[in-house]
C-alpha cells in the first residue's frame, strides 16, 4: 500500500472515531448567560445575573462552582454535586436545575440567593469574559 493511501486511511478512520466522540463534547441546554429579569440580561454589574459554562462551571456575581458530578435527572433536568467557592469563604452545593416548558432555567437549593428555588431566563448576549 502507498504512504498516501496510508495516511488517507488514517485521516478516514480518525474523522470517523472523531465523529462517534462529538455528541460528548456538544454543548448542554443549561449552558449559558441567565438572569433573573431580561432587565438584569442587559445590567453587566447585576448581581441577579450567572452564567454556566464548559458544562460544568457556574459563576455568579461574586461566587463561583465547579461541577464534580452531573447526573441527569429526566429529560431536562440534572443533579449536580459543586464545590463553590465565594467571597472568601468555600463551601458545597447540590442544586437540581431543570429546563421548564417556557425556556426558563430552573434552580432548586441552589449556591445563592435566598430563595430555595430560583427562575432565570436566556440572556441573549456576548460573553464579556
Amino acid at each position: 500500500m502507498k504512504a498516501t493511501a496510508r495516511v488517507a486511511m488514517v485521516l478516514s478512520l480518525g474523522a470517523a472515531l472523531a465523529g462517534e466522540c462529538a455528541p460528548a463534547w456538544a454543548a448542554q441546554p443549561y449552558e449559558g448567560f441567565w438572569a433573573s429579569t431580561k432587565k438584569d440580561c442587559r445590567d453587566q454589574d447585576s448581581a441577579n445575573r450567572m452564567s454556566i459554562e464548559g458544562g460544568n462551571r457556574l459563576y455568579w456575581y461574586e461566587t463561583r462552582c465547579r461541577a464534580s458530578e452531573i447526573t441527569a435527572d429526566g429529560k431536562l433536568g440534572w443533579k449536580m454535586r459543586l464545590a463553590c467557592e465565594g467571597e472568601g469563604e468555600k463551601f458545597r452545593s447540590n442544586p437540581q436545575v431543570s429546563i421548564a416548558a417556557d425556556g426558563k432555567l430552573i434552580m432548586d437549593n441552589g449556591p445563592v440567593g435566598r430563595a430555595k428555588r430560583q427562575a432565570y431566563v436566556r440572556c441573549e448576549i456576548a460573553k464579556s469574559r
